[in-house]
C-alpha cells in the first residue's frame, strides 16, 4: 500500500512550520520566507525522488511506530485540512486508504 498523495503541494508550503524542529540531515532544504519549501517549483516536488524521510508518509509511520493503516488515515484528514485551508480544488482531495 502507498500513501495516496495527490500532489496538491500543501505540505511543501507548510514546511517552515516544522523545519526549526528538525536537523539539518532531516531536513536539509531550505524554506522562503513564507516557510514554503524552496524545492517547490511549479507547485512540484523538484526532488521527489531524494526527499527527506519528513516528507514520506510511509518513513514517518515506520519512524513513529504507528501502523500504517492507521498514519494514514491520520496524515488523510490533516491532507484534506490543509487544502480546505488553501481552497484547494476538490478534485485534489483523498478520500481514503
Amino acid at each position: 500500500m502507498i500513501f495516496p498523495c495527490t500532489n496538491c503541494g500543501c505540505c511543501c508550503k507548510r514546511v517552515g512550520l516544522v523545519k526549526k524542529f528538525l536537523t539539518e540531515d532531516e531536513f536539509p532544504y531550505d524554506v522562503d520566507e513564507n516557510g514554503v519549501c524552496k524545492m517547490l517549483v511549479n507547485d512540484m516536488c523538484s526532488v521527489y525522488d531524494d526527499r527527506p524521510d519528513i516528507c514520506k508518509v510511509e518513513e514517518m509511520a515506520k519512524k513513529n511506530n504507528i501502523p500504517k493503516e492507521i498514519y494514514y488515515k491520520m496524515a488523510i484528514d490533516v491532507c484534506n485540512s490543509m487544502m480546505d485551508e488553501d481552497n484547494i480544488p476538490l478534485k485534489f482531495r483523498i478520500d481514503g486508504i
